[in-house]
């Protein structure tokens, strides 16, 4: 499912402007990327907050619609208040449909409740990395990498190769070697 937002083209540029445009209730961004020139846009920064706390915002394609023109993005980048949390900038890369895109996925763990090793052993699972890094088209950006903990038991550590990658995607770190396979979660003794 790709999340869709509203943005209004912008012309005018600079803190001055970023600042109004803040006063005004409105959240300033670049699109950039692809063969196309930067744009500068602006959010309705109620309909961007919704947007950021929607699950997969941040990780997956968003779809963008200014002025009628639609086009999917990644968001690379996003700066908060550092006292409120509000967003005050977005950076967003354009995704072509034929070239591959390097973004971060969630890792989501299953089944590990129902595994020996937490109902029968006493253990309990404890997450070490919850973001992977991916390779891809953007047609086979995954909404999250899933790791099975059906079969674990006590004690056993979950690495990055342990993730089910759909086709066409691919780990970062894996590509680098296998010493770049990182323990990612663990079964460990539950401390009830």
């Amino acid at each position: 499912m790709t999340l869709s937002i509203n943005a209004v083209a912008r012309n005018l540029e600079g803190k001055g402007a970023s600042r109004r445009l803040r006063k005004e209730g409105q959240v300033p961004a670049v699109i950039y990327g692809g063969d196309v020139a930067p744009q500068s846009v602006s959010f309705k920064d109620n309909e961007l907050l919704k947007a950021v706390t929607t699950p997969g915002f941040l990780t997956g394609l968003v779809e963008v619609s200014v002025e009628g023109k639609t086009e999917q993005v990644l968001v690379k980048a996003l700066q908060r208040h550092p006292a409120t949390g509000d967003v005050m900038h977005m950076d967003l890369l354009r995704a072509q449909a034929d070239k591959t895109i390097t973004t971060r996925v969630p890792l989501t763990f299953i089944n590990a409740a129902k595994s020996e090793g937490v109902s029968k052993q006493g253990g309990r699972l404890t997450i070490e990395a919850k973001l992977a890094e991916v390779r891809c088209l953007p047609a086979n950006l995954p909404e999250a990498l899933i790791i099975d903990a059906g079969q674990a038991q006590l004690g056993q550590i979950f690495h990055l190769s342990d993730a089910q990658l759909p086709e066409g995607v691919e780990l970062i770190a894996l590509l680098k070697g296998e010493d770049h396979n990182q323990p990612i979660g663990r079964i460990d003794k539950s401390k009830r």
